[in-house]
């Protein structure tokens, strides 16, 4: 084990020196790229502040423009054949606005040609890509301010025809496209000033702190380097040794020996795979444990049927047995033959049960899975008066194998019609709940009940029974553990002699 250690060691350590050259290559590499790029962004700047000032003017003259043209709607507004003000104003609000469409068609074609020339100037292909985006953009924007302006000069039209209600109606139309188009030109002329801002912030800390601090920061992330390999190195190798430590003592027989470690440790996927191989191993153990308690269990349950049956089949063999002993012991043959048969039944189920504990999860709807097992047992609910009440509001559904919870709320179902207070009607409650995380249900009934303090590990035993004058196999609580155990969730239970019981079940 001792040189396996130190292999992994090695290994770590020379991935660790192979991926620290790397990074010192990509350091040097950036470092001279500092001093290359000096000139490239220089150009880059040269290209881009005239297409902004072209974009700044774009979005004055269309804001001017708006001004216009709401300017002209108020105008319209107030004109009346003797209101020469409102005709005044609407006139030099039309032409005002004609002329800054036209500076904004103008502008737009300018913009245009300035791009397409640094394409052909520029030879840095993000340079390119952005001055591409740019044309596309700016293609647009032509598009929508010559559909802004033509529905802009209908509305014109309309108010200088003085119809004002269709002119208001059209009005809002250009609105939504007047602001559309300046949200557009603004988004443009933000991500131009943005790319071009970060140039010149780049140009500006190149030429003040690249050349001094290159020999600085190389010697710091050479002591970096080196702190990070002897670090992770360390990382790695200490849970290493806690795992073989722990393998160890479970190899010995102690099989609750776990690593701690806190949730963000580099190693943390290994040694939570470890401890739940050894969460596996315990729970494999207390299975093999239970098993062997229910093999003594289920035996000594058979034991007393087949001793009785033997005795009673050798009664039948005497000679002087006369027609009404005959009948009276087959009689008893039957019943001690079908408590062989529900004692064999419950065996099969219980291996049924174990066979399909890693059962796919899927998920469930609670409410449905319950109106299934329900709709099995209407007959008995309703002999016992029954009244369910189901509240799923809080966590109505689950991913969990569907049999397995079919079973759980069978036998919780069953359990209460079956040791209900025969001195008042069965009412039974069931609710789900989220508790830290976990699905919980809780499983409530108004029955018999008993001290769950006295017998509260003895009920999940197979084969228990605590009231003698129910007919059952005693397996359903054991049954309803076991699922519980492998999904390693919890029981709670509270109970007193005539006062019910309660069954609060984490399902995972």
């Amino acid at each position: 084990m001792t040189r396996r250690t130190n292999r992994i060691k090695e290994v770590i350590l020379k991935r660790s020196t192979f991926i620290i050259f790397l990074i010192l290559i990509l350091g040097a590499f950036g470092l001279l790229r500092i001093v290359t790029t000096h000139k490239d962004i220089d150009d880059v700047a040269n290209i881009d502040l005239p297409i902004i000032e072209i974009l700044t003017q774009i979005e004055t003259n269309q804001l001017e423009q708006a001004i216009a043209f709401e300017r002209a709607i108020r105008y319209a507004e107030e004109m009346s054949p003797g209101n020469n003000v409102a005709l005044q104003g609407f006139a030099m609000a039309d032409s005002t606005f004609r002329y800054l469409a036209e500076l904004v068609d103008i502008d737009l074609l300018e913009a245009e040609h300035e791009v397409a020339e640094a394409l052909k100037q520029t030879n840095q292909e993000a340079q390119r890509i952005k001055l591409k985006g740019l044309l596309l953009s700016i293609t647009k924007l032509e598009s929508d301010h010559t559909s802004y302006e033509n529905h802009a000069l209908e509305v014109m039209d309309l108010l200088e025809e003085g119809r004002l209600e269709e002119a208001v109606f059209a009005s809002e139309r250009v609105e939504h496209e007047e602001d559309q188009f300046n949200k557009q030109v603004e988004g443009v002329l933000m991500r131009h000033e943005m790319f071009t801002e970060a140039l010149v912030k780049i140009v500006e800390q190149e030429e003040v702190l690249s050349m001094k601090w290159i020999v600085t920061l190389t010697l710091l992330f050479i002591i970096l380097s080196l702190l990070a390999v002897y670090t992770f190195s360390y990382k790695i190798w200490r849970p290493l040794e806690d795992i073989r430590t722990g393998a160890e003592k479970i190899g010995g027989g102690n099989l609750n020996a776990r690593i701690h470690l806190s949730s963000n440790s580099i190693t943390s996927d290994i040694v939570e795979s470890f401890n739940t191989m050894a969460d596996r191993l315990s729970y494999s153990q207390k299975e093999i444990d239970q098993f062997i308690h229910f093999s003594y269990s289920t035996a000594d349950d058979l034991k007393a049927p087949i001793t009785n049956l033997g005795s009673l089949l050798d009664m039948l063999g005497k000679d002087n047995m006369n027609a009404s002993n005959f009948k009276a012991i087959l009689n008893n043959a039957r019943k001690t033959n079908q408590q062989l048969i529900k004692t064999v039944n419950s065996l099969i189920e219980v291996n049924k049960v174990r066979e399909e504990l890693s059962s796919e999860n899927e998920r469930l709807e609670m409410d449905e899975v319950l109106k299934e097992v329900v709709a099995g047992s209407v007959s008995q609910i309703k002999n016992a008066h029954a009244t369910i009440k189901k509240d799923f509001s809080e966590c109505s559904d689950i991913f969990y194998p569907k049999s397995q919870l079919k079973m759980i709320f069978k036998h919780l179902l069953s359990n209460s019609l079956a040791y209900r207070d025969p001195e008042k009607s069965l009412q039974v409650k069931i609710k789900s709940k989220k508790i830290n995380g976990h699905t919980t249900i809780i499983f409530k009934d108004n029955g018999l009940g008993f001290d769950s303090i006295k017998h509260k590990d003895e009920i999940f035993r197979p084969y228990t029974r605590l009231h003698s004058h129910v007919d059952g196999s005693g397996l359903g609580l054991y049954i309803i553990k076991m699922i519980i155990d492998y999904h390693r969730g919890g029981i709670r239970v509270e109970s007193e002699p005539r006062k019910g019981a309660t069954f609060a079940l984490r399902l995972d």
